[in-house]
């Protein structure tokens, strides 16, 4: 029988005889024999009875005892159960004499006649055995007076003879009672253990509430015994089934210590700690995934050393693939052990070791760590080994998520200030994880995913963004000539020329009639001649100014001809562009990029109108230069024949020159609207200016038009990135403690630091007027307006824009000439104002980013403890990775109350598919996270500098000398009777 027990699979055995403990008294007893073999696993005492029930056929029970109890409680146990005719005690001699005086139908059913039982006391025996029922209410008050809950009733529920056969609709009270005083239930139906540990399933909805009722809400182990009636079983033989053996491979497995105490865990907990078949999933999951789960840790000096202190020689850590507690005082050696599993699998957080670092423990010279080597063995037998004092290369694959107390504070606390995107980094990475293959479409990570998905938003984003600056130059060009020094200067000038003009008026030359007198015929000879000389000189001077405005629009014309070029050149290119980045989607698709556009240049229209421009100007040139010439030959004979006039005739042909002077003059002092500097010039600039006013309006509007419409392309951006992570919400309702008790969400949002905004705006203006006065005023008014609004509404976000535009516009107007438009006085030096328009209007503070919802409040509103809880519940539940976590507990981002409250069932979740690690000063945490695993963390200082871990059991009672306390008051699970022994 040892033999067996050795033999079998299972760790944990009951002895169950009808109505004895003789079998368990008989081990006992040959265990104790000098020459008995060693027994390797646990054996609990039972006994199996039948109980009188209102009911066809009879009922059984089972009660288990613990191993450690002694032979006379148990004897004493047995004394308490009564037989209810004659109400006697039941033993040998009860049995015996009910089989004697049972009527014989009572007996015929198990082929038994009177006659055979009346001398015959083992076959009576075995007669009583078979027919004999027991009191309920013994049964129940036999085992309440055993100490210390050190029985447990067992009922078979649906198996055989089980109590499910009681008609529990006419026999309430009966059934009822048997139900509440059973911690375990025997049943090989999923649908009913579900029930029964507290799983409500579409299977069992319709009489879940039923169950739960019946049990005062108060769960139950449910096990499937495997009924062994030999030793060995044969093959096949459901009638012969030996040790292990198990009806269709309905094993029953407990996860807690292989004692009577781990039993009555398992009872607390029974669905955590319970299940039933071939194999419990995690198991299951460790047999698949071996790459996942460190099997050990190996730490030692390295061959040679010489360093006479110990610190961590000698380490050789087992750890359990679910939750490993560390725990020690602070300077014990926790983070020290933490740190070297996260070394030796290749973490990437080296910059945030605590201990592994030069100010201690890797020195200057980098002692003492290199002294020492540690060595990673995984469950599939790969071994990772580095020198302490050397981190891993860059290149190595990351194989645990390390969570240090710096990390933390990167991740939560620099997520609200904007000073780090790492929380960000982190969200994309899982969002990443949960999307589509068919989604990602050959990208490696999220960046590479919304490159591919948001091509076409940056390019409008580009285009509206290019149109703003525009219009930004406009409106800047519009309030400089705003500027009322522009205008009074202008006005200025404009009173110097019509006081000019006034005087040019009173210098106009006196009328002159011609002179009368008869001029000889050689006179009037000369006369005539002068008369078409000056004819000439006036054509040729019109001529020349009619070149030069031909001139002016031959240039004109050549400009534009060069512009033009210019944007087909960039549309040559933008269509070359287009061609390159389509190119693999539509050769995917099969579909010619001819077949969608065709671009046609054809330049010769221009070439030939350029040609021709420049013949026309090159005639007008010559023709120029060819009338100037004649202009002043005219000019010379004009003075010639000037000097051979009689004196009247010269003083009138004077008069006709100072005529022509004096008109041209005027006309050079009235100009046209296009001279600026002539009255009719800068009579134009003036009005330009009193309507620029309104033309500023419309633009101003326009820039809020387009800063709308590049908020639209944002917050399209954001639906966009919002979609993808509708994978991740779906597992987020699928698991109602996500989803009800924490209310875990994602949330995209235009959002960006006001911080980062701020700063950049302040390397532009200036910091020395009104509200932006000094660097704390500043920064506080900015800070004001962007708390102040909601950036996901688009009404919101350019009224943002427009206030603080505004704002920094009236602290302009307090400075130097008042002005009425524009910041220019506020600008720092070499800085312009269309610099500050495009920073407040194109949004390019705001992006698509990523947060999280818990418990109906964004990230940035909770406590830095319940942002480290946040963190631990996303990287539980909701991150697909598989590796193993290590978590170094924050004592200040995360304290023991949040542990308790909040990670608790996460924990509880996640370790089913996880290897965690958690670091803690605080021995009850493990206790409360059901770590199957207590590292105790020690540092001797008088012992040579030693480091010591000590691998513990959860039920341990002492450390180091101290017992370990008992959290209360959590919650109604967590009662005092769970942990009466930790």
């Amino acid at each position: 029988m040892i033999k067996a027990l050795n033999s079998a699979k299972p760790d944990v055995f009951a002895l169950m005889d009808y109505f004895t403990f003789d079998g368990w008294f008989a081990l006992k007893r040959r265990l104790a024999e000098a020459d008995a073999p060693k027994l390797t696993k646990t054996v609990f005492p039972g006994i199996e009875l039948r109980l009188a029930a209102p009911m066809r056929g009879r009922l059984n029970a089972h009660v288990l005892f613990s191993n450690e109890l002694d032979d006379q409680t148990l004897k004493d146990f047995q004394a308490r159960l009564r037989i209810p005719l004659g109400d006697r005690p039941l033993s040998d001699a009860a049995l015996i004499a009910f089989a004697r005086e049972a009527p014989e139908g009572l007996l015929k059913p198990h082929g038994i006649k009177p006659e055979q039982i009346a001398e015959d006391d083992d076959l009576a025996y075995i007669a009583g055995a078979k027919i004999i029922e027991l009191s309920c209410e013994s049964y129940k008050d036999a085992i309440a007076k055993v100490p210390d809950d050190q029985a447990i009733g067992f009922m078979p529920y649906d198996t055989n003879d089980g109590l499910n056969d009681v008609k529990w609709t006419e026999h309430y009270s009966y059934f009822l009672g048997l139900v509440r005083c059973s911690p375990i239930f025997e049943s090989r139906n999923a649908e009913l253990r579900s029930a029964f540990v507290g799983e409500k399933t579409p299977g069992n909805a319709g009489f879940y509430a039923g169950i739960r009722k019946g049990l005062n809400d108060v769960s139950r182990l449910v096990v499937a015994g495997s009924d062994a009636h030999c030793f060995v079983g044969t093959p096949g033989n459901p009638d012969k089934r030996g040790y292990g053996d198990f009806p269709s491979d309905k094993k029953t497995w407990i996860k807690a210590d292989p004692t009577f105490r781990g039993l009555q865990q398992a009872i607390r907990e029974p669905a955590k700690r319970s299940f039933i078949g071939l194999l419990p999933p995690k198991l299951e999951h460790i047999a698949g995934n071996k790459t996942d789960f460190i099997d050990k840790i190996v730490i030692s000096k390295v061959q040679g050393s010489m360093l006479s202190s110990q610190w961590l020689d000698d380490v050789q850590l087992p750890l359990s693939s679910d939750l490993v507690a560390i725990i020690g005082n602070k300077g014990s050696g926790k983070s020290a052990l933490a740190d070297v599993l996260a070394l030796l699998g290749n973490s990437r957080q080296t910059s945030h070791f605590s201990f592994l670092r030069k100010e201690r423990f890797r020195g200057k010279a980098g002692e003492p760590a290199r002294q020492f080597e540690g060595s990673l063995v995984w469950l599939d037998g790969t071994v990772s080994t580095f020198n302490l004092n050397n981190d891993p290369p860059a290149q190595n694959v990351e194989m645990v998520r390390y969570i240090p107390q710096g990390h933390f504070e990167d991740l939560c606390n620099a997520h609200v200030t904007g000073q780090s995107d790492a929380f960000e980094n982190e969200l994309r990475s899982v969002i990443f994880s949960h999307t589509d293959e068919a989604i990602r479409l050959g990208a490696l990570d999220f960046n590479q995913l919304i490159d591919k998905q948001e091509s076409t938003f940056r390019l409008r984003l580009n285009e509206f963004r290019k149109d703003l600056k525009r219009v930004n130059l406009e409106i800047t060009g519009y309030e400089s000539q705003l500027h009322p020094l522009i205008k009074k200067s202008l006005q200025e000038q404009l009173a110097l020329k019509q006081r000019q003009l006034t005087e040019h008026e009173a210098v106009r030359p006196v009328e002159m009639e011609k002179p009368s007198a008869d001029l000889s015929p050689e006179q009037q000879a000369i006369a005539a001649t002068l008369e078409k000389i000056a004819a000439e000189i006036k054509r040729l001077e019109n001529e020349r100014t009619s070149g030069h405005e031909t001139a002016s629009q031959l240039a004109a014309k050549s400009k534009a001809l060069a512009d033009v070029k210019e944007q087909v050149r960039l549309l040559q290119r933008t269509y070359e562009q287009f061609v390159a980045d389509t190119s693999k989607d539509l050769a995917l698709l099969e579909v010619p990029v001819t077949d969608l556009v065709k671009v046609e240049l054809n330049l010769n229209p221009l070439d030939q109108l350029a040609e021709v421009v420049l013949a026309d100007q090159v005639a007008i040139g010559v023709s120029t230069k060819a009338a100037e010439e004649a202009r002043q030959e005219f000019l010379e004979q004009q003075t010639a024949a000037k000097a051979q006039l009689d004196q009247p005739q010269l003083i009138y042909q004077n008069y006709l020159l100072a005529v022509d002077e004096w008109q041209r003059k005027y006309q050079d002092l009235v100009g046209a609207a296009d001279a600026p500097e002539t009255v009719k010039g800068l009579e134009t600039r003036i009005a330009q200016i009193d309507a620029l006013p309104e033309l500023l309006k419309i633009q101003r509007r326009s820039r809020q038009a387009l800063a709308g419409d590049i908020y639209d392309i944002l917050d399209a951006q954001r639906c966009a990135r919002e979609a993808l992570f509708k994978p991740v919400e779906e597992l987020i309702q699928s698991n109602s403690l996500i989803r009800e008790e924490y209310k875990l969400g994602f949330k995209a949002k235009l959002g960006g630091s006001i911080e980062p905004f701020a700063s950049t705006l302040f390397t532009l203006l200036k910091q020395n007027v009104g509200e932006f006065r000094g660097e704390d005023e500043s920064f506080n008014t900015v800070r004001r307006l962007g708390e102040a609004v909601d950036f996901d509404n688009r009404d919101d976000a350019v009224a943002f824009a427009q206030t603080l535009h505004d704002k920094i516009a009236v602290a302009a107007a307090t400075i130097g000439d008042k002005v009425e438009y524009g910041i220019d006085s506020m600008l720092r030096k070499d800085k312009t104002a269309n610099e500050v328009y495009d920073l407040l209007f194109d949004f390019s503070y705001l992006e698509p980013r990523y947060s999280l919802m818990f418990q109906d409040a964004e990230i940035e509103q909770l406590s830095p403890g319940q942002r480290g809880a946040l963190l631990l519940i996303f990287y539980l539940l909701v991150d697909k990775g598989r590796t193993p976590i290590i978590l170094d507990q924050p004592e200040e981002n995360l304290d023991n109350e949040t542990v308790v409250s909040l990670l608790v069932p996460v924990l509880t979740e996640a370790k089913k598919r996880r290897q965690i690690i958690m670091v803690t000063h605080n021995p009850n945490l493990a206790v409360v996270c059901d770590a199957e695993q207590i590292i105790w963390s020690h540092f001797d200082r008088a012992n040579g500098q030693k480091i010591s871990y000590t691998s513990g059991a959860i039920e341990s009672p002492v450390i180091n000398g101290h017992a370990v306390k008992v959290l209360e008051g959590t919650k109604p699970a967590f009662d005092n009777r769970r942990f009466k022994y930790h």
